[in-house]
């Protein structure tokens, strides 16, 4: 805002002369005529009324309350830009533990399926030997109620013709 009454070639000073500032422009005689000042070569010399000048103070507060509230918007937003990142870190850090700690169980959980399909493997030679070893391939010892016995007598048969 100070820029807009700053004449760019340097800093300016103001002079409020009591007299002139305390009767309306219109009417005021002491305004036109001369008068000796000192001028400065790198400066500029403004007459600036009392309500000029009271506005300008105004205008100085107003800029400067609404610099200081968007400084504190400003640094509340950091803090809360920071509170967030620090909430991720933590969400991503027990996010790759909890992914680490899951891989490792599946890892165990399928080392020990896999042991187990090994062993299965290793103990039946054919395949056809792990299907009858499910079932009773003698009469009267098969508890359910429907007949199995033509299924019984092809997988014997299967189970024979395999082992030749």
């Amino acid at each position: 805002m100070d820029l807009f009454f700053d004449d760019p070639a340097g800093p300016i000073e103001t002079y409020i002369i009591p007299e002139v500032a305390a009767q309306p422009l219109m009417f005021n005689d002491a305004a036109r005529q001369q008068f000796d000042m000192p001028i400065l070569l790198n400066a500029a010399v403004n007459l600036v009324s009392a309500e000029q000048q009271i506005r300008r103070d105004k205008l100085k507060e107003i800029e400067e309350e609404r610099i200081k509230l968007i400084r504190e918007r400003d640094q509340e937003e950091r803090i809360q830009k920071q509170q967030r990142k620090e909430r991720a870190q933590q969400y991503l850090l027990q996010f790759q533990t909890q992914l680490k700690n899951e891989i490792e169980e599946r890892k165990t959980a399928n080392k020990q399926t896999q042991e187990l399909k090994s062993q299965n493997k290793n103990e039946y030679k054919n395949s056809w030997d792990k299907v009858a070893s499910n079932i009773e391939l003698k009469d009267g010892q098969y508890p359910g109620g429907k007949d199995v016995t033509k299924m019984r007598q092809a997988i014997l048969n299967k189970r024979k013709d395999l082992t030749k």
